[in-house]
């Protein structure tokens, strides 16, 4: 029988937190991200959402497979999730919570899993992006109001002196007193798709993923080619050979992203960094029902469905 390497399974609830978390668009203040709930949490099943605030908890709400076996082999799969909102501030509200995750999952239903790491959307200045991002003493980074890809910002790195290494590490979010590293990255991350351009030329960057108090001892890069003086996205595939690496790989210590080997005298910019996981092909929106008899504040449900029609079946040998 053949050993297959172990890979964590699929979460899909985690998933939607993620992807509502990352995307949420607050309309310019107008509609306030609330406390994101995955459930159950690492520590407890049982939320207290009334002295929380307003609250969006995720759960799982069944999973169905079909076996398909018309000239080939494979698996659909159908994994149902469900988005409780519960709003204290006026039913107007709960609307605009409810049309917001409806926006994320239309937008995002045929790239379901992604999670936005940087848009460069929340920072107020390049001080601002300098506490999140830093860079190596070849490279200096700014905020540019002026250009983007999406939204309103985007971030350049000038480099002078020689080669640039610019990075950042995985965010981290505290619910309560409790303290955890986003998950399901890195250990399903399956892809880093971002856009950039370079002012002239070309450039072979790296794009690499490493454990931040090990950088040189624990790593894998892959190259990708800058070649365009306008936005283009570029997909990385983490399952294909890394153009270098070091150290033994463990997924659970890699907490940094970088992108690495920037070319001397070049300037680059970046825009709207995804990291992506590849267990779904579509996320479907199914509808959402309001909690008409609950007086003392407002509350719903919206329901979602992921979707992969491709899942190989394996044979054993």
């Amino acid at each position: 029988m053949t050993s297959l390497t172990y890979t964590p399974a699929t979460l899909p609830s985690e998933l939607l937190a993620n992807l509502v978390d990352s995307y949420w668009d607050t309309k310019g203040g107008n509609v306030p991200k609330p406390i994101i709930i995955e459930k159950p949490t690492p520590q407890y099943q049982r939320i207290d959402t009334r002295n929380a605030g307003d609250t969006i908890v995720f759960s799982m709400e069944g999973f169905r497979e079909e076996y398909i076996t018309i000239a080939y082999q494979h698996r659909d799969l159908s994994a149902d999730v469900m988005a409780q909102v519960n709003v204290f501030t006026s039913r107007q509200r709960f609307y605009d919570y409810i049309e917001e995750i409806r926006r994320i999952i239309f937008a995002k239903r045929f790239n379901p899993t992604d999670l936005l790491l940087d848009g460069f959307e929340g920072y107020a200045d390049s001080t601002a992006l300098n506490v999140t991002w830093s860079s190596a003493a070849n490279s200096t980074l700014t905020l540019r109001t002026d250009l983007r890809k999406y939204g309103t910002n985007a971030m350049r790195a000038v480099v002078s002196g020689g080669a640039g290494d610019i990075y950042r590490g995985f965010p981290t979010y505290m619910h309560g007193t409790e303290s955890f590293t986003l998950q399901p990255y890195p250990r399903r991350l399956g892809q880093v798709r971002f856009f950039a351009k370079i002012d002239s030329g070309s450039d072979t960057i790296g794009v690499t993923l490493r454990d931040a108090s090990n950088r040189s001892g624990l790593y894998r890069t892959w190259n990708v080619s800058i070649a365009s003086t306008s936005f283009i996205e570029y997909n990385v595939n983490l399952g294909a050979t890394a153009s270098s690496s070091a150290g033994t790989w463990d997924p659970t210590l890699i907490d940094e992203i970088a992108f690495t080997d920037l070319a001397n005298g070049r300037t680059f910019d970046f825009d709207h960094i995804n990291l992506a996981t590849t267990e779904f092909q579509a996320l479907l929106y199914s509808g959402y029902t309001e909690k008409t008899n609950n007086f003392q504040y407002f509350q719903g449900d919206l329901k979602a469905t992921y979707r992969n029609v491709g899942v190989p079946i394996e044979v054993l040998s």
